[in-house]
């Protein structure tokens, strides 16, 4: 692929633009692509590949399989937005497979999992083309520069979509198993950092992140018995209850290694919270997706989940 004829790539500080929950709806105003279950990254390919998370860290050595990106991209320099997958059953998005990928830091071992289970970078949008920033033009426009651009190959591919039918391709990825999908306004700009309308995700479960706050110690052969959950509500933590199923004994003795690196802090809430059993308090430093059928009118969650440590996201998001 050329390598492009243009100016440069801008400093490593642009933030992903962001979606609102919204129901299933048809419109041909917009597109429909699948949500996929992965790490948000913007890819800066200047004759090399920088990977960067959502919260402005680079992963580049976390993934040396996709070290290679430019070389399959055209019109440089260039910004890929996209999300980093890791696929696993009938080829559907493995965040449980991307999460221990996540936490390796070992180079020996990095590469090794590289060569076992290689992450793919599926690409959505263009920021960035021959060094101009075309966050400004439509998105219609962006996705025809992309189709150009992108040579897609093993480890990098385009997210496909359809127009106007939402309701239709929802209940088909429901079906598939995936995790759901986003509606993107056609005429829509690009805004960095910004949460907008002009996105919008349709999800057939509720899935969000939350702040681990403390936990309860396991009894008999569980070491870990719950996860205990806030959220942030005007800059003040908020209890969201707790979570105790979607762990196996291997990620009990990995979450419970992790928690016993924090500090211990004194409760976070400004009540007591009953129900707990012998609860730990820590110091809000990690965040976990949990997923959950609804939450009660106080704001805890119901039949909740625990999918996985989000390595890739502060607190405070």
């Amino acid at each position: 692929m050329p390598e492009g004829d243009g100016g440069r790539l801008p400093l490593l500080q642009i933030r992903p633009m962001l979606a609102v929950t919204a129901r299933p709806f048809d419109s041909p105003a917009f597109i429909y692509e699948v949500k996929w279950d992965g790490y948000r990254c913007l890819a800066y390919l200047d004759r090399k590949t920088i990977l960067q998370s959502r919260n402005l860290l680079d992963i580049t050595p976390a993934f040396p399989e996709l070290a290679g990106l430019h070389r399959w991209v055209g019109m440089q320099p260039a910004v890929l937005d996209g999300e980093i997958i890791i696929p696993g059953e009938e080829g559907r998005p493995s965040f449980s497979r991307l999460q221990a990928r996540g936490r390796i830091t070992e180079p020996v071992k990095i590469r090794q999992a590289a060569l076992q289970t290689p992450a793919v970078f599926v690409a959505f949008d263009l920021l960035y083309c021959r060094g101009e920033n075309i966050m400004p033009r439509p998105l219609y426009w962006r996705k025809e520069l992309l189709q150009e651009a992108v040579q897609p190959g093993d480890n990098l591919v385009i997210s496909s979509f359809i127009e106007t039918h939402g309701t239709t391709f929802f209940a088909t990825c429901t079906r598939q198993g995936l995790e759901g999908v986003m509606a993107k306004a056609k005429d829509s700009p690009y805004l960095p950092g910004r949460r907008s309308s002009h996105w919008r995700k349709f999800r057939h479960t509720h899935a969000e992140e939350f702040i681990i706050v403390g936990y309860e110690p396991g009894r008999g052969e569980r070491i870990l018995s719950a996860l205990i959950l806030g959220e942030y509500r005007q800059g003040r933590l908020a209890y969201r209850g707790k979570v105790g199923t979607g762990f196996d004994r291997e990620e009990e003795r990995r979450l419970l290694a992790e928690l016993k690196k924090l500090k211990p802090v004194p409760p976070p809430f400004g009540e007591p919270v009953p129900g707990l059993t012998r609860p730990r308090w820590v110091e809000p430093r990690l965040a976990c997706t949990v997923e959950y059928l609804e939450q009660t009118p106080d704001g805890r969650l119901r039949h909740p989940s625990y999918r996985g440590l989000r390595w890739d996201k502060e607190p405070g998001e």
